[in-house]
């Protein structure tokens, strides 16, 4: 398994952060106490994993890297489920978890040759994330399939390669909500729900950060954002540098210049690559994604 020291570190804080939980499933092999990733569906011990050893409840020895698809086909199956239900167990949204996580590259809508063309550019840059920590930021109107487009990238990612991947989708509009709304909470439960999602923030291998600019106002009238907001977006920001990060807005780059200030504006696009979706709305067509 490589640096067990390390590994066994990087567990007990997923653990610390939520994303994991401990089982009663002993190891067979070095009698540790195993864990699995935190899920809402019952706890099956089949599926946990020794956190010291890599030993599954089976007696799977966990490989990493290009090795994975050693791993039993069972287990490796819902280990990805598992992963994926802790990103939308998650996520900060107030979507329907149900319409926005079942994206994929293979049900984006892509009628015209433009649009397969944007497909296939999220593509590449979902294959691109596999090695490079890339900035990407999808912006165009409402309905293009930015969303659809940047949670298919996510789910591409951490089901590609090792197991122990982790992401959160953060829609910005709804974060903003939160937080003031954690100001005047009593029983803080809300806040306790923002750190779990700040901590996740800063560590997760890929992050969306979903309707940047949306906050207040419009495309046809650009409300400048406030202190308040703008300083969130800029500690998100400051998050995720030199880390993946996925950005979906529906104003231009013009717009958003507008709508935050300057350093917020060089922040957002340092080393960013986009996507423009100069497009009708996606939903009102019928095809797929080319993926090649």
């Amino acid at each position: 398994m490589g640096n067990l020291t390390s590994q066994a570190v990087m567990i007990a804080n997923l653990i610390r952060q939520g994303i994991l939980e401990e089982v009663e499933t002993i190891c067979p092999e070095c009698k540790s106490q195993m864990v699995r990733h935190v899920t809402d569906e019952p706890i099956q011990g089949n599926y946990a994993v020794c956190p010291n050893c890599g030993v599954t409840a089976d007696g799977l020895k966990i490989k990493h890297g290009a090795d994975i698809e050693s791993i039993d086909g069972q287990y490796q199956v819902q280990l990805q489920k598992q992963m994926w239900q802790g990103v939308i167990k998650n996520s900060i949204t107030l979507g329907n978890p149900n319409i926005i996580f079942s994206k994929r590259f293979d049900n984006f809508i892509a009628e015209t040759d433009k649009t397969k063309e944007i497909g296939n550019q999220a593509y590449i840059f979902a294959e691109r994330m596999r090695k490079e920590a890339l900035h990407v930021i999808l912006t165009g109107a409402t309905g293009t399939g930015k969303t659809h487009l940047a949670v298919a990238m996510m789910y591409k990612y951490l089901m590609d390669g090792e197991a122990n991947k982790h992401g959160i989708l953060v829609n910005f509009s709804d974060y903003v909500a939160l937080k003031k709304l954690a100001m005047n909470e009593i029983n803080g439960e809300t806040q306790r729900l923002l750190i779990r999602a700040d901590k996740l923030v800063q560590k997760s291998d890929i992050v969306i950060l979903d309707d940047i600019g949306a906050e207040r106002g419009g495309i046809k009238e650009i409300v400048p954002a406030t202190d308040f907001e703008t300083g969130l977006l800029l500690q998100f920001m400051n998050a995720r540098e030199g880390k993946r990060l996925v950005m979906t807005s529906n104003l231009t780059s013009e717009q958003l210049d507008k709508k935050y200030d300057r350093r917020t504006n060089s922040r957002i696009m340092f080393h960013i690559q986009g996507i423009e979706f100069n497009i009708p709305d996606y939903r009102e067509t019928t095809s797929g994604v080319t993926q090649s």
